[in-house]
């Protein structure tokens, strides 16, 4: 990097030592991918947030090249393992095939609010963790920021849903782990992306869905949306932003601190935000009227979750016959959740 002589030479020493990692930085740019909407807030929030940091601490000597909506590729793992781009958000839940072991943070009964969730996640999947060393690591991929929703609750189009019996045989979005918690109660999994989630409820596949509140008038799902459980204990979807194993060692010590650090920032953000956004959200809409909330009673809450609690050493023993680590990962998980 070409830099101007300043002064006496004495001068010139003593700001080297001083330099801070922006100045030792070098020019550079990153491709990032992701498979949803430029104005979802993954982008709004986590990605531009994320950029915002990284370009501020690069003294804009860190850029990034967008493509959003999955215009490099709808498997956002292989778009960044085959180099197509350098880092991007993944969504485990939709990459099933690659990214089986991080659904343990899905399982539900783990976690009661985003923060607590991507905690727990974090610990898991930062190097050393339990998800991290069995599933990333041996793909190629490190976590630089990580996100666990609020807990999804079952909404629904037109069915009012207040006990274990009424959800037999009701058909519901519900993507990784998701799917065993709503079989357990008696559910109908059906696995639909987010980005296809309308025209399925409009189209009569799915009579509603494992949803977060706070996306629903984001992305126009206000009156698709009408009823929500309340009382359950569902897991939440997770998602993290990943770089390429081998950029990532490619790179100078003062990128690598830059990176990390704003990632580190981004996940503390973006839990706040989900939580709060959810609450928000869920307010807006019930006093619209276009929200109706159902508690379900002491008694079949109790029934409900008494079903769900099975599914988590289901999804152990089905992924240790698959040969995959699936107890150990969860009794990593119990561990993450008793510190948090």
């Amino acid at each position: 990097m070409n830099r101007p002589i300043r002064h006496l030479a004495l001068a010139t020493v003593a700001s080297v030592a001083l330099m801070s990692p922006a100045a030792a930085v070098e020019e550079q740019t990153f491709k990032i991918t992701q498979v949803f909407a430029s104005t979802h807030w993954h982008n709004v929030e986590g990605i531009q947030t994320f950029v915002k940091l990284v370009n501020e601490a690069s003294e804009g000597k860190i850029t990034f090249e967008e493509y959003h909506g999955g215009a490099l590729g709808k498997e956002s793992t292989q778009v960044v393992t085959s180099g197509l781009a350098d880092m991007g958000i993944l969504v485990p839940s939709y990459e099933v095939e690659k990214l089986p072991l991080t659904s343990v943070v899905e399982l539900p009964g783990f976690h009661t609010s985003s923060c607590e969730g991507t905690h727990q996640y974090w610990d898991l999947s930062k190097e050393g963790g339990a998800i991290y060393e069995n599933e990333y690591k041996p793909l190629g991929i490190r976590p630089l920021y990580v996100m666990v929703l609020t807990p999804y609750e079952v909404q629904t189009k037109e069915k009012v849903i207040e006990s274990v019996a009424d959800m037999q045989g009701v058909k519901l979005r519900a993507n990784g782990a998701m799917a065993k918690a709503v079989a357990a109660v008696g559910g109908t999994p059906v696995q639909v992306t987010s980005n296809e989630f309308y025209d399925a409820l409009a189209r009569g596949t799915v009579d509603g869905g494992m949803w977060l509140t706070g996306s629903t008038r984001q992305v126009g799902l206000e009156g698709m949306l009408n009823h929500t459980v309340k009382g359950t204990a569902m897991g939440g979807g997770a998602t993290f932003f990943g770089i390429s194993e081998k950029v990532f060692q490619g790179l100078d010590a003062d990128t690598r601190k830059i990176l990390v650090e704003a990632g580190a920032k981004v996940t503390q953000h973006m839990c706040e935000y989900l939580d709060r956004m959810d609450a928000e959200e869920e307010k807006a809409l019930t006093e619209a009227g276009k929200l109706t909330l159902h508690h379900l009673s002491p008694e079949e809450a109790a029934l409900w979750n008494e079903k769900v609690s099975t599914v988590a050493a289901e999804w152990a023993g089905d992924m240790d016959k698959s040969g995959r680590p699936g107890t150990a990962v969860l009794e990593a998980y119990r561990v993450a959740a008793e510190a948090h």
